[in-house]
């Protein structure tokens, strides 16, 4: 039987002693006092802190209490220490002389950051303070802790004041079971525990327990759509972003049984929470909000962010950028929340998602089927819903085959016209900075936030020249790759993708007789031309030939093909040439044409499967090369010939694999091409498709 009591004199070495034994799995606890001799200098400390606030009990501001197991003698085990409302505390070790082998710098650190985070949820208003709370290892779990806090949780609900505690994230389960949220938090990167091993990050949640009314109850915890929208209505409502941050990070620990290599870098869930306790802080009016007001997003880890390594999928070639990617730095001004940096195929060499040192990703949709790439970790998080959108970037259709394989929306804008500075390049000429959602909407507002020139990106293109108006009425027509390109899909493309075809039609689409030849050249071009010879120039000069071994053996082999092409500079500019000819000859196939009079505009489209098939993993270990070039059959021109595009879920189809007792379905999707600079006009065509496709193939 457990029996709680105010803790006596005799009690206080006790105490210290349950502290350090609780405690001795912190790693916080071992970088502050790494030696023998400076925990036993804590010991006496602790003892003597936890003597003066017994002696002076709560006229002091503390109180101390203990847990006693009447079935062992009466036993002290477990503990907790109270600061209660109306006085400022001390800090013990303020008054302490520690020994030259304590870390004094981590005390300060963790005292710094665990201040100022209490600062920012409560501030100078009056609650009850947990300080610490801990019991000997071999009485966990029989309830007192559970005991020793809801002795402050019925004091504070009878003052009707607060209750406010730091904890650990493997502790904070329990605290949330007793109705604390988390609000806000901190990490401190600590030394390994030998020499050989890397540094630690250790993380505490800022938690904070209120009294609830009838209009706040139920206000504390989220479990909705992670759509911008959904999320602007929810926050509007009384949601908090740092509900929405708990429950992302519950939902990203539950999936890493799943799929633990998705991410590359992982936020600290304290860091996140600080970021969101700042955004509500920050604006509290929901009228003056920013576009992405506590939207989570993922980073393709290509894309740099101050004091976070950037990988490319290749460690030999990381680097710790001391700037952040405009792209990124724009999403969090625009209040987005930094979840994490996401798998992807190393140096972004490929569409299959098959070639990463980090581990390998599958479809949301299939364990055995690929996940698409080069963006596929960003891919998983969006079709998961750990994440609102991510950020990556398509050079042969790294965004668009990654979110067809994942049943998403891939936005891959204008080339130069989202900043790709301090972003790693694939081929610097053909790269676009692009993005992953669930809706079209989504991307559209996406888009709007990241938009516009940057003289620091040498590819950016100036702004349009052409006026902006919203026609009251867009028409469009649209062009299909001929029967004959079309051979290389499989069955179920070809089924879903005729099915496509008559739903856009029914949707107002006109279905023209498009010219193929220059999309099928211009393919042609970004691999089997001297276009890929740019693929060399990402890597330090010479570093191939000294450390080609420590690659993804097929990114060496792509590379040693590059290299065997030996084409000379009259190739590439050959190709060039080539390239200006496709260009120019679709500018005058997909046209848009304005009709200011009748405000009625027509814009003229290209719609294609964004892939012919979907492979299995097994499949692309086979034929790694061959598949990914076939893969990209109806994606490789998109850059080459300048074009917007966007890849659009187009339902399911039935395959033969039994999952979880039935047939399983693997996603279908389709790519619309544009005419460089209508990208809006695009989106407002997607916007009125996506609906009528998202059906496709579910009366089988």
């Amino acid at each position: 039987m457990l029996q709680l009591t105010v803790a006596t004199e005799a009690d206080a070495d006790c105490i210290a002693s349950i502290h350090l034994a609780a405690f001795d799995s912190n790693p916080l606890l071992h970088a502050q006092f790494p030696t023998p001799s400076s925990l036993k200098v804590l010991h006496a400390a602790l003892s003597q802190d936890a003597l003066n606030a017994i002696r002076n009990g709560e006229g002091c501001g503390t109180i101390v209490l203990v847990v006693r197991d009447t079935e062992a003698d009466g036993q002290i085990i477990s503990f907790a220490k109270w600061d209660l409302p109306g006085k400022p505390k001390d800090i013990v070790h303020y008054d302490i002389t520690w020994p030259e082998d304590c870390r004094q710098e981590y005390l300060d650190e963790y005292h710094e950051k665990a201040g100022s985070a209490k600062n920012r949820i409560i501030g100078n208003k009056p609650c009850y303070h947990l300080t610490f709370v801990g019991t000997l290892l071999k009485y966990e779990g029989r309830g007192a802790a559970t005991l020793l806090t809801k002795w402050g949780l019925v004091r504070a609900k009878k003052d009707n004041v607060p209750v406010y505690l730091e904890s650990t994230i493997a502790a904070s389960s329990l605290y949330r079971r007793l109705g604390f949220v988390a609000l806000d938090g901190f990490s401190m990167t600590l030394p390994g525990k030998g020499p050989r091993s890397g540094p630690i990050i250790y993380e505490e949640l800022g938690m904070l327990k209120i009294w609830e009314d009838h209009e706040t109850a139920g206000m504390d915890y989220w479990d909705s759509s992670l759509g911008i929208t959904s999320l602007s209505q929810d926050y509007e409502a009384g949601i908090k972003p740092q509900h929405v941050v708990q429950a992302i990070f519950d939902l990203i620990d539950a999936y890493k049984q799943v799929q633990p290599s998705v991410w590359i870098h992982l936020q600290p869930i304290g860091e996140v929470m600080r970021a969101a306790n700042e955004l509500s802080i920050r604006w509290p009016d929901p009228k003056n909000r920013p576009p992405l007001y506590g939207v989570a997003f993922s980073v393709k880890d290509s894309i740099d962010i101050a004091g976070i390594p950037t990988t490319t999928g290749c460690p030999p070639l990381a680097f710790t950028p001391t700037a952040s990617a405009p792209v990124y730095q724009r999403c969090i001004d625009a209040g987005g929340l930094f979840i994490g940096k996401t798998n992807m195929e190393q140096l972004a060499t490929d569409m299959t998602g098959c070639r990463s040192p980090f581990g390998t990703l599958h479809s949301t949709f299939s364990k055995s089927h690929i996940v698409g790439g080069s963006s596929s970790g960003g891919a998983v998080t969006v079709s998961q819903g750990l994440v609102s959108f991510s950020l990556g970037s398509d050079t042969a259709g790294s965004i668009r085959v990654p979110a067809m394989f994942n049943g998403i929306c891939g936005f891959k804008p204008t080339k130069g016209t989202v900043s790709a500075r301090d972003v790693s390049p694939a081929c610097l000429h053909q790269d676009c900075v692009s993005f992953l959602t669930s809706n079209v909407e989504d991307a559209e507002k996406l888009w709007d936030v990241c938009k516009g020139f940057d003289k620091g990106d040498f590819f950016a293109k100036l702004p349009s020249t052409r006026p902006t108006r919203k026609s009251k009425q867009l028409r469009f027509k649209f062009g299909v790759p001929p029967a004959s390109a079309l051979e290389i899909c499989s069955l179920p493309f070809k089924k879903q993708f005729a099915e496509v075809i008559e739903k856009i039609q029914k949707s107002g689409g006109k279905l023209d007789d498009l010219e193929w030849n220059p999309f099928a050249d211009a393919n042609e071009l970004l691999y089997n031309s001297s276009f890929v010879m740019e693929r060399l120039t990402i890597l330090p000069e010479g570093w191939f030939a000294q450390n080609k071994q420590l690659l993804h053996p097929v990114t060496r082999q792509v590379f040693e093909g590059a290299l065997a092409r030996n084409s000379s500079a009259v190739d590439l500019f050959k190709d060039l040439h080539r390239q200006a000819e496709y260009k120019r000859a679709v500018e005058d196939i997909l046209t848009f044409e304005e009709d200011i009079d009748n405000e009625t505009d027509e814009i003229t489209l290209m719609i294609a499967p964004t892939t012919p098939f979907h492979p299995t993993i097994k499949e692309v270990e086979e034929d790694p090369i061959g598949i990914n070039g076939r893969l990209g059959s109806f994606a490789h021109f998109a850059n080459v010939l300048d074009l917007v595009g966007i890849a659009l879920p187009c339902g399911t189809y039935e395959i033969e694999d039994v999952f979880e007792g039935r047939k399983a379905r693997l996603p279908f999707g389709v790519t619309i091409l544009a005419g460089a600079g209508l990208d809006g006009e695009l989106l407002r065509v997607a916007a009125v498709l996506e609906e009528a496709l998202q059906d496709v193939g579910q009366e089988e």
